[in-house]
């Protein structure tokens, strides 16, 4: 595991740019850990923003802000969860005088929405819900300071380091690898994230094309750096018994892993439904397996599908984490504080604004929530965990090499 560490990014702005890639490049770490994206610094030194919000006071409770936020009357919620209409419901329930209104918006848009209005003096959205996945809404909107992580720390105790390094996490999701479970009914077809590369699988592995989605550049990518190569390599020799010997052009083995599986001719398709589709659909004899996100599972039951996934090894690839940011300048700080509390499950015992992400493929991010019926324990699931930074600085070099293979 890799910590987040310090750095400075001169003149980035939040420009469209991140709709459809992000800024790549190779770039070296500094040493010196950042605890917090933000930290409060004296005074003077804040904005009158800054100051009128109280964005850095995390003592309040939900009382004191509820008060607060009565004054406001109101909050926006811009999330990229269709979930977020039950948000909304349970907190007008709960709050009388402070009205919520939600906006679901996909990931691309959302940006797109906040950015434009943002820079046009129109400070629509109170409250963002987004997966930094890639690292940019870091380095492009928080270190910029048009982001801003409301952390407040009687909730955040309950949550590990290694997932509140860089934002306000919610809950978490990840790319699994899934198979038929009417078709292998005994134990998954494969165990080693190698055997997808090997002759049995060619032409029968479900993916979508990591150049056509930021999510899966970014799992990609996370196969590249950190300590997961040497990872992969050990993988690779305890499954083989030999020596990983890497291709030309692949500086490690998460480089080779990929042109690996690539020229196992996997099956790409437009979304993660299709995958889960092609590879759940019950009476198929020989089906495909796949990689897709882990939210499917909860659609097993609707659709009568037999998705199983597989807890790969060495790993099955870097976490999604849904964080929550606070919009600079935006006009009802106090509520945003609060329905931000909501949504990470409050203090109170009422985890109302948090069930509705609390489902089979989703896990809260605190450790006195307890996960869907039926979760497997997110500690248990063979996770990396590499710097976002890492992941920023190399998304362009992985997604650059993966079109030479084509």
């Amino acid at each position: 595991m890799t910590t987040m560490k310090k750095r400075s990014i001169c003149g980035l702005m939040a420009a469209m740019l991140l709709l459809t890639t992000a800024c790549g490049g190779s770039k070296e770490s500094s040493t010196e850990q950042k605890d917090a994206p933000q930290t409060e610094g004296a005074e003077a030194e804040l904005t009158e923003w800054e100051k009128s919000s109280g964005i850095f006071n995390t003592d309040e409770t939900e009382e004191e802000l509820y008060e607060l936020a009565k004054q406001e009357g109101s909050v926006t919620l811009y999330s990229i969860s269709s979930r977020c209409g039950k948000v909304a419901n349970a907190f007008n329930a709960k709050y009388p005088g402070v009205v919520c209104t939600a906006f679901d918006i996909s990931g691309s848009e959302l940006l797109e929405k906040v950015t434009r209005e943002y820079e046009a003096g129109r400070y629509v959205a109170d409250v963002v819900h987004y997966k930094d996945q890639d690292g940019s809404i870091y380095a492009e909107y928080v270190e910029s300071n048009i982001f801003y992580n409301y952390r407040p720390e009687d909730i955040l105790s309950h949550v590990d380091d290694i997932y509140k390094q860089t934002s306000t996490p919610l809950y978490i999701e990840m790319t699994q690898l899934f198979y038929n479970g009417d078709a292998y009914p005994d134990k998954p077809p494969v165990t080693n994230i190698w055997e997808v590369t090997q002759p049995e699988w060619k032409g029968r592995v479900m993916m979508q094309n990591i150049l056509n989605d930021l999510a899966w550049a970014s799992w990609a990518t996370g196969f590249c750096v950190g300590d997961t190569p040497a990872m992969l390599e050990d993988a690779y020799k305890d499954l083989t018994g030999e020596d990983l010997v890497l291709s030309e052009g692949c500086e490690n083995a998460g480089y080779e892993f990929l042109k690996r599986l690539y020229e196992n001719e996997p099956i790409f398709t437009s979304s993660s439904d299709d995958v889960a589709e092609g590879v759940g659909t019950r009476g198929q004899s020989t089906p495909p397996i796949g990689f897709a996100s882990s939210t499917k599972l909860r659609k097993n039951k609707d659709n009568n599908w037999c998705l199983v996934p597989i807890n790969l090894e060495p790993t099955v690839g870097i976490p999604q984490i849904n964080s929550l940011y606070v919009v600079n300048n935006c006009q009802h700080p106090n509520a945003a504080k609060l329905l931000i509390r909501f949504m990470m499950g409050g203090t109170d015992g009422d985890t109302s604004g948090n069930d509705p992400f609390n489902t089979l493929g989703g896990w809260p991010i605190r450790d006195d929530i307890e996960p869907a019926e039926g979760s497997v324990p997110l500690e248990d699931w063979n996770l990396i965990h590499v710097s976002t930074e890492d992941i920023y600085y190399n998304i362009n070099n992985v997604r650059d090499f993966w079109t030479t293979l084509g």
